[in-house]
């Protein structure tokens, strides 16, 4: 039951004079045609414009109102308002980005009138060179439609079913680092880049704690979210304890952990990490973190903080866009390199499996760059003479 209004009584309902305009309240926040914007107080007309111009307005409000409930930029605002929460800040960010995308593609849509013809165009149009990027956009379009069925009731049947990603398919990264390359991008992180005016190079802040984070990636195979956000809770106990890695990939499917063993080289690093910690200092004062590898200002260090300190080492060495592709490793490749040096030397798929976190061995094979061969050690004479 609605209670009596207190003020601007002789006004329709839900709408309020205000600082000299008159403003439609709804319910519930929502969105306003006029700039695709959810609102709690929506403007309707100037108080000096008079109450049929805010009649006028007030009905049109209303007209578009039912119209835009159905569009694609409300249910993508409403998918952001009510699902979004469930992810980490950065896939936030991203799924974010993604939505305001398909809400400006989709902007003369409603939610029934998207096809598979009309996503499969927008792949087209947008990322027929980066079909990784068409794979994300079309996984959270399903999710997308999903809510848009199941939580808002606007149609029956999910469009994106029936998309054909054929064309679209990742090839493989076949590329294999060096463990020479690794060194030299690990010490070009050391260092600035060499200064004009006196020809010299100085080290870089953040340089010590970059090489444990290419050291962890390396000992740890953990992808990079996992090793940026290690915590000190994670580690049990010190050389020969373990480091309980659950990986941000798997947390919501399988739901995998890996209990990773704390070897003599994994330990050098935790303490190498935790002396650099110590002489941080924030307002004078010491650091107080959970990270194992945070930043100088004790937050863990973001997806484009750690990227972008990999390839400023990189730009040091004189590898750029245009350099080959096996000159331009990534900070991921340290997971691949790890696993396929283990195969090498001989551990057992079970135990790299395990390691990678992986619920399928054809899976961890992708990541053994190289094929490992078999040996033979038959040793046959000749059945004839050589003379």
């Amino acid at each position: 039951m609605n209670r009596s209004r207190k003020t601007g009584k002789g006004l329709p309902r839900r709408v309020y004079l205000k600082h000299g305009a008159y403003f439609f309240v709804p319910a519930e926040p929502m969105l306003d045609p006029k700039d695709g914007k959810i609102k709690r107080w929506i403007p309707l007309a100037k108080a000096d414009e008079g109450e049929a111009a805010m009649l006028l307005a007030l009905g049109n409000l209303i007209q578009d109102a039912a119209i835009s409930s159905e569009s694609m930029k409300y249910v993508c605002a409403e998918f952001k308002k009510h699902k979004l929460h469930r992810y980490t800040e950065e896939t936030k960010a991203t799924y974010g980005r993604y939505l305001d995308a398909i809400a400006e593609a989709f902007a003369d849509f409603t939610a029934r009138q998207v096809t598979t013809k009309s996503w499969a165009q927008f792949l087209r149009d947008n990322f027929s060179d980066k079909p990784n990027t068409a794979q994300k956009y079309t996984a959270l379009a399903r999710k997308l439609f999903k809510f848009v069925i199941s939580e808002l009731g606007l149609r029956e049947d999910n469009p994106i079913d029936q998309i054909e990603l054929d064309d679209y398919e990742t090839e493989r990264r076949l590329i294999l680092p060096t463990h020479e390359q690794v060194q030299a991008i690990r010490q070009a992180g050391m260092t600035s880049k060499v200064r004009s005016d006196t020809g010299k190079s100085l080290p870089t802040a953040s340089g010590p704690m970059f090489a444990c984070l290419v050291d962890a990636a390396y000992l740890l195979w953990a992808r990079a979210i996992d090793v940026r956000e290690l915590k000190e809770a994670q580690i049990d106990g010190g050389l020969g304890g373990f480091i309980r890695v659950t990986p941000s990939k798997t947390i919501k499917s399988s739901g995998k952990s890996v209990d990773i063993r704390i070897t003599a080289p994994i330990w050098e690093v935790i303490e190498r990490a935790r002396a650099i910690k110590k002489e941080y200092k924030v307002h004078g004062k010491p650091l107080i973190t959970g990270y194992l590898f945070p930043t100088q200002k004790g937050t863990a260090y973001s997806k484009s903080g750690l990227f972008s300190m990999w390839d400023r080492a990189r730009d040091r060495l004189g590898i750029g866009k245009d350099s080959p592709p096996e000159e331009r490793i990534q900070y991921r490749d340290l997971r691949a390199l790890g696993a396929t040096d283990a195969a090498k030397a001989g551990k057992k798929m079970e135990e790299i499996q395990a390691r990678l976190t992986h619920t399928s061995s054809k899976t961890s094979e992708i990541y053994i760059k190289e094929v490992i061969a078999e040996v033979s050690e038959m040793d046959l004479p000749l059945p004839w003479t050589t003379k």
